[in-house]
């Protein structure tokens, strides 16, 4: 029986990984790599995927500011969100990519369904108006406040504002619906 995801986070050598030691990354891919490419086959399809998930461990290897942002915790979660990043890029580059839209290649996940329902509902209930396109453009395309703010043609400390207050707003949301 594999460990689960969580247990193997614990085994990651945070101090060899930040060195950028070949062995550790390469145990990491080992370990994260499989899980990786269904994720991003999801996203982007099978043809692409194997290229996007060897683009991150290559990235790992190189960028030592990336490496370093890793401080502990979930390293299969922090993989995940680092590919979902190099898809939507791919995806941008390769002009497949629609604004405001959520790629989706196959069958979603029961989970998947379940938090785009929060999700829609969290916009409906709490998400003024003016503030539903630019909380598409950052939490869903994930772009910096300063494209959204050239966009949008909006003050950049107006759209930090409105990013705290979202961030607020949808934690109470959530955890007043696990209540």
């Amino acid at each position: 029986m594999r460990p689960s995801p969580a247990a193997r986070d614990s085994e990651v050598d945070l101090v060899g990984f930040h060195e950028g030691r070949r062995d550790v990354i390469h145990g990491m891919y080992t370990t994260y790599g499989e899980g990786l490419l269904r994720d991003v086959c999801r996203r982007i399809g099978p043809a692409e995927a194997e290229a996007i998930v060897h683009e991150v461990f290559v990235e790992l290897l190189r960028n030592r500011d990336l490496r370093t942002q890793f401080r502990g915790g979930a390293v299969s979660s922090w993989l995940r969100q680092i590919a979902h990043f190099k898809s939507l890029e791919h995806l941008r580059q390769a002009g497949r990519y629609v604004a405001g839209d959520v790629p989706e290649i196959g069958a979603s996940p029961v989970d998947d369904f379940e938090a785009r329902d929060v999700l829609s509902r969290f916009l409906a209930a709490a998400v003024p108006a003016p503030q539903r396109e630019f909380f598409g453009l950052r939490f869903l395309e994930r772009r910096t406040q300063v494209e959204i703010a050239d966009t949008l043609r909006m003050p950049r400390s107006t759209l930090e504002g409105w990013e705290h207050s979202l961030i607020r707003k949808l934690r109470a949301f959530v955890l007043e619906g696990t209540k």
